[in-house]
């Protein structure tokens, strides 16, 4: 196993386990990843982790499609068993504050150049969308170590 795949898995372990409140929860699908208003270039991945696949968006749709409720779209652009094996934690160790909230923004997402989070999940045919700012001392405690967590995988899946 490589070294730098041994320590992505560790890591995800470690905060997973730091996951006070498990939430248990049947999710149809979670997209997530990260978006930069101001960038040049492709300014959005995306990522849809559905029941058996991981799907990847790298066409910016996120800012194509502003104001439709699903605004990311994806094609057959499929990752590895390894990356959706990896990526599935995300559905397990949602925050209950991201289950239960009306907020729609934590921080102030993109607001100043820093990017921002995207997640939006379909549970019991409820569609939920989140905007959370990537400076996570902006963001509530309970909700930090997944948004660190959707970085680093957002981050690692793209590449």
């Amino acid at each position: 196993m490589n070294r730098q795949l041994l320590i992505t898995l560790l890591s995800i372990w470690i905060i997973i386990c730091s996951f006070n409140k498990k939430t248990n929860h049947n999710i149809d699908y979670l997209i997530y990843g990260v978006y930069c208003g101001e960038c040049t270039e492709h300014c959005s991945t995306m990522f849809r982790l559905d029941k058996k696949q991981l799907f990847i968006d790298t066409t910016d749709t996120f800012f194509k499609n502003i104001g439709k409720s699903e605004r990311v779209f994806f094609k057959a652009d499929t990752l590895n068993n390894e990356q959706f094996q990896e990526a599935k934690v995300l559905k397990t160790a949602l925050p209950r504050i991201l289950l239960q909230s009306k907020d729609r923004d934590f921080g102030n997402p993109d607001n100043h150049d820093q990017c921002g989070i995207y997640i939006q999940f379909k549970i019991d045919k409820q569609l939920k969308t989140f905007y959370i700012d990537t400076d996570l001392e902006k963001i509530p405690k309970e909700l930090r170590d997944y948004a660190e967590l959707v970085m680093k995988l957002s981050k690692a899946n793209s590449q």
